[in-house]
């Protein structure tokens, strides 16, 4: 980068912290444009407090944390973005954008810097931990603290994945259009809240399924996802770094498990002990959404946590 260009970098973020609310309060809503991309987010708190970044799952989006930066913006300073395709973020043509995990990452990184974020603390669920992972393996000092609910950096809790030759490992190996039409059908046919036939766990708010299904049928999305679905299998290939990595760096650790999940299932929350002994466990009576079940038990204990920290 230019010193001219920098100059310009440092002078945009002096703008944005200087038109951010100086209190906490209620989230404010919003889109940054990231290469090209209109990426959505939501953000709270004063500018000048400790950071907390958090990054989402499949298929939701930032709506999932509402409820949990809401609690947490009168102490820190709190911002979630929507991915690519995601949530009420654009979803730019697979032919134009890659959905990777890779450039999801590099996506959220220049977000992060767009936003003028240069240290913060990650809370990351399901396909959020990849992703933080790709961002902590590039600037570990950058990370002040993790929190992780329901998402893996071990095969111990992801049972689809285990049998090497079960139907998800032979997908990723060679791409199976099957799997993929039965997401696109999944997609297609996923019920509207209602009172017969419901599968969700009672928990979870219908107007946060609803957000899940509209954008998930917007025009392209489902091939675009599906092209990230494939490519979760980098992230397998990373799991040893990544756990290398959680040994080597001193960002205090909380983990947080629906243990109803069986998707991802308990055993990957208490693998996390084998690089963090003194890593901060707790399973709740929650399924995989359980910032949006629970959120007000997840609140108290991300609090406690952070506090500490802070």
């Amino acid at each position: 980068m230019s010193l001219s260009s920098r100059i310009a970098a440092m002078l945009g973020c002096v703008l944005i912290l200087a038109t951010r609310s100086a209190v906490g309060g209620p989230l404010t809503t919003g889109w940054e444009k990231v290469a090209g991309v209109d990426i959505f987010y939501r953000e709270g708190g004063a500018p000048s407090a400790p950071t907390i970044v958090f990054l989402h799952g499949n298929p939701a989006s930032s709506l999932q944390y509402v409820h949990l930066m809401e609690s947490l913006a009168d102490r820190y300073h709190v911002l979630a973005m929507d991915y690519p395709s995601f949530g009420f973020s654009a979803s730019p043509h697979r032919g134009e954008y890659a959905y990777t995990f890779d450039h999801i990452a590099v996506t959220v990184r220049e977000f992060l810097r767009a936003r003028c974020v240069a240290q913060y603390a990650l809370f990351m669920q399901d396909y959020g931990v990849p992703i933080g992972f790709r961002l902590i393996s590039e600037s570990p000092t950058d990370v002040t603290a993790l929190v992780i609910q329901n998402g893996v950096i071990h095969l111990d809790g992801f049972p689809s994945a285990q049998d090497e030759n079960g139907e998800l490992r032979r997908h990723w190996k060679l791409r199976n259009r099957a799997i993929d039409e039965r997401r696109r059908s999944y997609t297609d046919n996923a019920n509207y809240p209602q009172p017969a036939g419901w599968q969700w766990p009672a928990g979870v708010p219908p107007e946060f399924v609803l957000a899940n299904i509209a954008s998930a049928r917007r025009p392209g999305v489902i091939d675009a996802r599906n092209d990230l679905w494939f490519d979760y299998r980098t992230n397998l290939e990373k799991y040893p770094a990544w756990q290398a990595l959680m040994r080597r760096i001193d960002a205090p650790l909380l983990v947080i498990w629906g243990a109803r999940d069986t998707f991802f299932t308990t055993p990957g929350a208490l693998a996390y002990l084998r690089e963090r002994p003194r890593a901060e466990i707790h399973i709740l009576d929650a399924d995989h959404y359980a910032t949006v079940e629970v959120p007000d038990q997840i609140a108290s204990i991300t609090r406690r946590f952070l506090d500490d920290v802070f």
